[in-house]
């Protein structure tokens, strides 16, 4: 008579419990790309869906500086001074940054994934269909200064960013209805936008020229057309990593824009050319930083 000693019980009560275990296992779904943000190294099967890619953020800071103390810009009720010494006040800024690349020490220039397509008037009435870099934001100190750009996975030892102050490229060449009702293009109204042979006004400012109770009708600029498109290079030195968002916070110090006007007897063609001159200076990189989430 054959008996089963203790050890062989064991074991099939060991094989038993491997078979019930398995029964009741489901494998977990999740993202198993290392690129992602939301990399899951306890998932068993991967589901790209889930997956979640490094973004390019952006966060803007709007200062004016008085001495070696940098103010928060303040609008309407603040008072500034221009290059003669006279007090003057600004009511309102809008400007467009476009093409927000990051460069590389290695000489790449990398901008972010999205595309989006635009229609462009012809001459004949018919529009022509290209495809851009959706790599466009409208700031505003009044309002939320963070920024998306866009997905960007590259990694390595940046060096430099490099943007545009203004709408660069085919972009400026197609109406605001071209963009989604809910794209920083898309919501040029009248202000920021010129015509169509002009295209978007890149920068928008609104001015009193003096603190005068009397003074409520402000000078209004309108600054945009190719000349006045600037190109702004920023050194930024980060070791980008893999699986982490990343957040790049500037810095815009407008008394480089408005330190050398003649708010009182200047005209808006003059306001414009030296508020112009001190742009691309006025930019700085403050803070890099990875983000998780």
């Amino acid at each position: 008579m054959n008996r089963t000693t203790p050890a062989k019980w064991a074991a099939l009560f060991a094989l038993a419990l491997t078979a019930l275990l398995g029964a009741c296992y489901e494998p977990r779904e999740g993202c198993l790309d290392v690129e992602a943000v939301n990399y899951d190294f306890q998932a068993d099967k991967n589901n790209s869906e889930e997956c979640v890619y490094p973004e390019l953020r952006l966060s803007i800071r709007h200062v004016y500086s008085k001495g070696d103390t940098a103010y928060r810009l303040g609008l309407s009720d603040s008072v500034y001074y221009d290059g003669q010494g006279r007090p003057f006040r600004i009511n309102a800024v809008r400007f467009f940054l476009s093409n927000f690349h990051l460069v590389f020490a290695d000489g790449r220039e990398a901008g972010v994934e999205e595309s989006i397509e635009i229609g462009i008037p012809q001459p004949d009435g018919s529009l022509l269909y290209r495809e851009v870099e959706d790599n466009f934001s409208l700031a505003n100190p009044r309002v939320s200064q963070g920024y998306t750009i866009g997905e960007l996975r590259e990694t390595g030892e940046l060096q430099e960013v490099r943007f545009a102050l203004g709408v660069e490229g085919l972009a400026n060449l197609a109406p605001p209805a071209s963009f989604p009702g809910n794209h920083p293009l898309g919501l040029a109204d009248s202000s920021l936008y010129f015509n169509q042979d002009s295209g978007f006004v890149f920068q928008y400012i609104e001015l009193f020229r003096d603190t005068l109770a009397s003074d409520t009708i402000p000078v209004v600029l309108r600054v945009g057309t190719t000349p006045f498109l600037q190109e702004v290079r920023l050194p930024a030195s980060f070791t980008k990593t893999r699986g982490y968002h990343l957040r790049i916070t500037m810095e815009v110090d407008y008394s480089r824009w408005f330190g050398d006007i003649d708010a009182r007897q200047d005209s808006p063609a003059a306001l414009i050319s030296k508020i112009v001159a001190g742009q691309a200076q006025a930019f700085s990189v403050v803070d890099i930083k990875p983000e998780a989430d």
